[in-house]
């Protein structure tokens, strides 16, 4: 067993890792892997390849979040596989423009299904088995600064991540009793296809210029963020925002204002 794994807790644990078909979530199941970790990995649809789950010892499960069925039975392949659940990593999502004034109601019904329902599912059906085993266990929901500062022309986006925020909190208190701690992790900009693919060049310099620490982050250093949340490092923490942006929503300087 690495330092690493020793200090973190974590070898041995069986996670289930929602939207790990690539991003954030292909991030957190590379390092869950490093740290001897069993994972079930699910994705609507994983790409064939060599960086797969299935290449890295990990179980596939290929469903859609939004059905409650599809939770309920990735609870049941993760029992049946590893022995139970010690981990939940909420972290699916999507992402479609509109505001208030223009916005199609299927795409809020649908972001509102996947964001946010999708986080429910998966929780009911991992918190029913772990208090089922009085094992404890820990949840980590994936946010977004989206969901505590507002930005125009992604309203169901950002209002489907302040919900999930309160969602942490009230299952942080909810779950407290059976020793399963809740918290969530809320990154900024994320060098993802759904975070920055829609910057060209010159988008992408304003945002590093906009972030006070110049860069937008790899997936990379929010999995180690999730990894944090999912350790024995933060046993003492439950109900807890970790804000992950490189100081963007710390920063309310307006540029060219001196006085």
């Amino acid at each position: 067993m690495s330092f690493e794994s020793k200090l973190l807790g974590l070898s041995g644990k069986a996670a289930i890792v929602t939207g790990a078909g690539g991003g954030i979530g292909g991030e957190v199941i590379r390092l869950f892997a490093e740290l001897g970790m069993r994972v079930l990995a699910v994705d609507q649809r994983f790409e064939q390849g060599a960086q797969g789950p299935a290449a890295r010892g990990m179980v596939a499960f290929e469903a859609d979040v939004a059905r409650s069925s599809a939770a309920e039975e990735a609870v049941r392949r993760c029992v049946d596989e590893f022995g139970g659940v010690d981990v939940l990593v909420n972290n699916a999502g999507m992402i479609r423009g509109g505001s208030v004034l223009d916005m199609k109601e299927d795409d809020w019904d649908r972001i509102m299904e996947v964001n946010l329902g999708g986080y429910r599912n998966f929780a009911r059906a991992a918190a029913t088995e772990m208090v089922k085993r009085k094992t404890g266990g820990v949840m980590v929901n994936v946010s977004s600064v989206d969901g505590i500062m507002a930005e125009p022309g992604i309203l169901a986006y950002s209002a489907s991540k302040g919900a999930i925020i309160m969602l942490t909190k009230c299952l942080a208190i909810e779950l407290a009793p059976h020793r399963i701690r809740v918290n969530s992790v809320a990154p900024g900009w994320v060098d993802t296809p759904m975070g920055t693919g829609v910057l060209d060049a010159k988008s992408r310099k304003i945002v590093d210029k906009r972030i006070p620490l110049g860069y937008i982050a790899p997936p990379a250093e929010i999995a180690r963020s999730v990894a944090f949340l999912a350790s024995d490092l933060s046993r003492y923490m439950t109900g807890h925002i970790m804000v992950v942006d490189g100081g963007l929503t710390s920063d309310i300087s307006i540029p060219g204002l001196s006085y």
